[in-house]
């Protein structure tokens, strides 16, 4: 087996990939799954290129540089102008690239409203699922579930104004001398996209006098469904 003829076949079939997927995603037709694809199909690539170009270093020098004199190709200056150009144009953010980065997405959409991200009754019963579980889990006392559902990192703004972290959460739940019912009621839910829900609602628990509204943003990560960030406060009104 010839190893340039196989890493010559691997960028080729790996290219393939990333340009189906990148189109797909610069028509805005991308999805969970075409985004890791393109994610780890440029990670292949990329090792993939570095064998390419090892195996074949010399030609390519020979493609930069003229051999006789030494002097740079002019076959060279072209495409490394228009990487120069592109990566400038991009990282200044001039508005023709930037209107040519969004110029797929537009010719699919069109002129008509944005087609919503996900059906109001999915996002609702995705909302229900979660603040079902992470209330039965508090109210438990079962770290474990609290933890597949609201991760450690997780930052909660208190009443009170302070910030509390899932573990601090956890550790709190540990210490508990006596048993606390928590219940959860979404008053609203709304997806920003596919992957990213806002839930408004109302707690109530067996050692408070009074509920609290939260707000709740889940993160779907890894095909679940999590509270990445928190907000409670009291009502203004009782």
């Amino acid at each position: 087996m010839k190893s340039k003829n196989l890493v010559s076949l691997f960028v080729a079939v790996i290219f393939l990939v990333l340009a189906v997927t990148g189109l797909l995603i610069y028509f805005g037709q991308g999805s969970h799954i075409v985004d890791h694809t393109h994610a780890w199909f440029g990670i292949l690539f990329f090792t993939a290129a570095v064998f390419h170009i090892v195996n074949n270093w010399s030609s390519l020098v020979g493609y930069t540089k003229h051999r006789r004199t030494g002097s740079i190709q002019k076959e060279f200056v072209v495409p490394a102008v228009v990487a120069a150009v592109f990566a400038a144009g991009i990282g200044f953010d001039v508005p023709v690239f930037d209107k040519l980065a969004n110029a797929g997405k537009n010719l699919m959409r069109g002129d008509g409203p944005r087609k919503e991200s996900m059906p109001q009754a999915k996002v609702d019963s995705i909302a229900s699922a979660v603040e079902s579980a992470y209330a039965s889990a508090y109210s438990k006392g079962d770290t474990g579930a609290l933890a597949a559902i609201m991760p450690v990192k997780t930052a909660t703004m208190t009443e009170a104004g302070t910030v509390l972290y899932g573990s601090d959460l956890q550790l709190t739940m540990l210490k508990r001398t006596a048993p606390e019912e928590l219940k959860a009621k979404v008053d609203n839910a709304e997806a920003l996209d596919d992957h990213l829900i806002i839930v408004r609602g109302t707690a109530t628990s067996s050692t408070a006098t009074a509920p609290s509204v939260y707000t709740h943003v889940l993160k779907e990560q890894d095909r679940k469904w999590k509270i990445v960030a928190a907000q409670r406060a009291y009502p203004s009104v009782q």
